[in-house]
């Protein structure tokens, strides 16, 4: 948004009068129509540049003082208040392509609470600073999306909620106007995922929930599962999986093994090999703890002791969460 000359014009000191109107043409080729105070610019006038912006309203010692309307000759129109010469308070102001801005102006720049409407419909209402979409506010397309949170240089910015045309909805973390953070994804359907996203997708570890009541709780990747997880079946039984970018590689059920009986971290695991001793973890592979919220991978376990390998947090999930802090 262009700027408008914040300071007008000479001081007119050729009156002696008092108080008068007057019509009058500089030598530049900017004309004036309106009331002269003690030599100044004081009272209602109007005042043409000699290329050809416009303004009318209020002026006080030269300068648009009170209300006033300013046109600029590429067509955009300001209707509101002036301090000084400058855009300052409420006022709207038109572009010629029809979008429109109401609200709050400091030094000719929207800023403080307004409400922004583009040609196409697509409106905002919410706080404003440096001409930009920056702190709270709601945003609604003409194609049916909508959005409530935080803004930063008219993108979304912080925690918000955005709801697709077809029902999906986003609540959570952005960043520049992608999900970037912790959030949750819901589907008309009933789905639901829970957990981190980077640059716009599903990524790290998250927990996706299907209708019918089963549960994974793993690593993702690009919106897919990737790495490690437990798959929870509405009958309490779990499985953990191998994933490589949505394939899934191996499945192990998770249910004790006395024959290869490991003790870690005050939990009990489960470990399949044919390596195992006097009914201990003995050998390579890996270990899923029977309650399926940690995995080692690449481990290596001697006589019932891990000496070697990676352990791996599973996210759990809400209920989960709720227990551990009912329970203490």
């Amino acid at each position: 948004m262009g700027i408008h000359k914040q300071y007008f014009f000479l001081s007119f000191c050729l009156w002696s009068f008092c108080a008068h109107s007057a019509e009058v043409t500089l030598a530049n080729g900017d004309r004036y129509v309106g009331e002269v105070v003690d030599g100044a610019l004081n009272g209602v006038g109007t005042y043409i540049w000699a290329d050809g912006d416009r303004y009318e309203g209020e002026f006080l010692n030269d300068r648009p003082e009170g209300s006033g309307t300013y046109r600029w000759v590429d067509g955009r129109i300001y209707i509101g208040e002036f301090q000084s010469g400058v855009r300052q308070g409420r006022g709207q102001l038109q572009w010629p392509n029809g979008d429109l801005y109401q609200g709050e102006f400091v030094n000719n720049m929207m800023q403080g609470m307004g409400a922004f409407t583009w040609a196409n419909k697509d409106r905002y209402r919410g706080s404003f600073r440096n001409n930009q979409r920056t702190g709270n506010g709601s945003m609604s397309w003409h194609t049916g999306q909508t959005y409530e949170g935080g803004f930063h240089n008219g993108q979304m910015h912080g925690l918000g909620t955005y709801v697709f045309a077809d029902g999906r909805e986003y609540q959570g973390a952005f960043v520049l106007g992608k999900k970037n953070g912790v959030g949750t994804f819901s589907w008309p359907n009933g789905n639901r995922y829970t957990g981190s996203f980077a640059d716009g997708q599903r990524e790290g570890d998250g927990v996706f929930f299907w209708r019918d009541g089963t549960v994974y709780r793993g690593q993702f990747l690009a919106n897919k599962q990737h790495g490690y997880g437990v798959k929870e079946q509405p009958n309490n039984l779990l499985e953990l999986q191998q994933w490589q970018n949505g394939e899934m590689l191996r499945a192990w059920s998770i249910r004790a093994n006395e024959f290869c009986d490991f003790q870690h971290r005050s939990r009990a695991w489960m470990f399949s090999a044919d390596s195992c001793i006097n009914g201990l973890a003995h050998g390579r592979g890996v270990a899923v703890s029977l309650d399926g919220d940690f995995v080692v991978i690449g481990g290596r376990f001697v006589l019932g002791q891990m000496v070697a390998g990676e352990l791996i947090n599973i996210p759990r999930t809400e209920r989960d969460h709720t227990e551990t802090t009912t329970d203490g």
